[in-house]
């Protein structure tokens, strides 16, 4: 069968040909043993497999979803207009099927989609696919039955099955019987194509979703580079945002509150938060503004800086409810590691002496 490479289809390259960077082979063959760890285990309730199904075929699961992007980089991250450009229809890109096992890894995919999947994965060992021809393709009945005989015969030898049930920030409580109601878990009870029985009385299910999110948070040559390119460039797009808030006449920034200034950091965090999986609520993920003396250990551990103040003011968090002369900002990205605690002084606040005995330092100005 000829293969492609993916640009060909409309859809981005699955990784750059000198080995480094996004989606390189070295990265690609990492990411799968992260995966595979989970398997490898001493535990004895550890998975025989990590099952994996996209499309329809798991009601558009988006645990699986995520785990297939982070194996493929983001291959299903793609737009619909993307996928349009390919000139087949998502239900035929997206019919795949993954079981993922600690020494192997079966593939089912279809004549279409393997032109842009097998570039992904071409450096996985012990890769099995499970592919019809073009031609055999055509026959959408026996399409059909080949994708559920592959099923079967791929968790032939499990007795305990992983499932990839949720996406990170969306915890959703592990039910089987919503496995069970999977377009492909439900052919598997097919009579003569089938496995002879349900699929979740025959295999036990567990979830892996917070196994494979530890693996996900897990920094690679990949995830550097997004880091770097977008979620560094939203990150310091709200330094600038928030430096706005001062670039104004004095009369004016002595009546900035803590709140007012703070509050490009607090949207960024608040709205980011909305779909991240970070949970932790110590001053160390959270963002903050605080004035003079306001900024003192006890406020900076107080642990929760969801109602900062509109009291305290650049002109009265001084020394004895004086102008500050300084302010303590943090700012945390919701989604990722970035964060940056930073010290600022609002004006000259000190002069150093120089070493002429004949004059004294000047005093401190106000702003």
């Amino acid at each position: 069968m000829d293969v492609y490479p993916p640009h060909r289809l409309g859809l981005p390259r699955a990784w750059s040909p000198s080995g480094s960077g996004r989606g390189s082979p070295s990265v690609s063959c990492s990411r799968l043993r992260q995966v595979q760890s989970i398997l490898t285990h001493s535990s004895k309730s550890r998975p025989d497999g990590i099952l994996c199904i996209l499309g329809i075929d798991s009601r558009y699961n988006e645990g699986c979803r995520e785990l297939a992007n982070y194996l493929l980089f983001g291959l299903y991250n793609q737009n619909v207009g993307d996928f349009e450009k390919t000139g087949f229809s998502e239900e035929v890109l997206d019919d795949v099927i993954i079981l993922i096992k600690s020494d192997s890894v079966h593939l089912y995919c279809n004549p279409v989609n393997y032109r842009y999947l097998s570039p992904c994965v071409a450096h996985w060992r012990n890769l099995h696919f499970h592919c019809m021809t073009e031609n055999e393709y055509e026959d959408e009945e026996a399409a059909e039955e080949f994708k559920i005989a592959s099923f079967v015969d791929m968790v032939r030898d499990c007795s305990r099955i992983g499932i990839p049930y949720s996406s990170q920030g969306h915890l959703q409580i592990f039910d089987m019987f919503v496995v069970e109601k999977w377009p492909i878990v439900q052919a598997f009870a097919l009579e003569g194509i089938g496995g002879d029985g349900f699929f979740t009385m025959k295999y036990e299910l567990q979830d892996v979703s917070l196994n494979l999110w530890n693996v996900y948070s897990k920094m690679d040559p990949v995830s550097l580079e997004s880091l770097l390119s977008e979620d560094l460039v939203t990150f310091e797009h709200q330094w600038t945002s928030f430096f706005a808030n001062f670039d104004t006449e004095i009369p004016f920034l002595l009546e900035l509150s803590e709140s007012q200034a703070g509050e490009p950091f607090r949207s960024y965090f608040s709205h980011g938060m909305i779909s991240s999986h970070i949970t932790e609520n110590s001053p160390n993920r959270q963002p903050f503004v605080l004035f003079g003396n306001h900024s003192t250990r006890e406020n900076l551990n107080a642990g929760s800086f969801n109602f900062p103040s509109e009291g305290h003011l650049v002109r009265n968090t001084g020394p004895n409810g004086s102008v500050a002369k300084h302010m303590v900002v943090q700012c945390v990205s919701p989604k990722g590691p970035l964060a940056c605690s930073r010290t600022y002084f609002f004006g000259t606040t000190h002069i150093p002496y120089l070493g002429d005995d004949n004059k004294l330092p000047k005093k401190t100005e106000p702003v």
